[in-house]
């Protein structure tokens, strides 16, 4: 049987350097400490999953620790996953999606910083470039920051393209990005997103990658 590390380690593609990154030495020495409390999890940077050759991307922002840190699969375990893997099988989209982070490794208190981000930033940049060479179609942002980190690696502007759930931004490219509130514990349980809206967000991303089954 494969196991979710084997999956993972097959799926890296151009980014075979991720798991040995040492960019930033406080998230290593927190591994290092997170290895002696959780010696079971992944404990390593996190690389995307699913068909490299898909048209829709998923981008989320990092890591949680007893979700994707724990499997080494990104949104796999955790709350967020659930809704987020709930709503591919409704709309049939299940192993048909690539789905990735902008940061790979699970952050201090759960809080990406900024020098975090900018260090990460060309794993996520390849990933976009590959995904752009492949052909892919839309990409799906799960939050303000996988909005503004997507639109750096392409190039745009943040001011000409604003974020708001349900948001579909059109590049000259062909590529379109669509904006969701990160489907996260927080926001589902302070009702700022509901799984109807969750899902008829990622209905228009999945409809517009060109998955025609999912617009119903």
């Amino acid at each position: 049987m494969t196991t979710p590390a084997q999956t993972l380690i097959a799926n890296i593609g151009t980014n075979e350097g991720l798991l040995s990154c040492a960019r930033c030495p406080a998230l290593r020495y927190q591994f290092k400490q997170l290895r002696q409390k959780y010696p079971d999890y992944w404990n390593k940077p996190v690389p995307g999953t699913g068909p490299t050759l898909s048209p829709l991307l998923i981008v989320g922002l990092a890591p949680g620790l007893h979700g994707a840190n724990r499997t080494g699969v990104p949104f796999e375990g955790d709350a967020s996953g659930h809704l987020l893997h709930a709503t591919l099988q409704h709309l049939n989209l299940t192993g048909r999606v690539r789905i990735t982070n902008v940061l790979k490794c699970l952050p201090r208190q759960n809080k990406p910083s900024g020098a975090e981000l900018t260090r990460c930033k060309p794993y996520f940049e390849q990933e976009v470039q590959d995904f752009i060479e492949t052909k892919g179609r839309a990409i799906f942002a799960l939050g303000r920051v996988a909005h503004e980190r997507t639109l750096a690696v392409l190039g745009y502007k943040q001011r000409d393209h604003t974020f708001a759930h349900g948001a579909v931004h059109v590049f000259a490219n062909g590529l379109t990005l669509v904006d969701s509130y990160h489907c996260s514990r927080y926001n589902t349980q302070t009702g700022r997103l509901t799984a109807e809206m969750f899902g008829d967000a990622m209905r228009q991303a999945a409809s517009i990658a060109g998955f025609t089954e999912a617009q119903s």
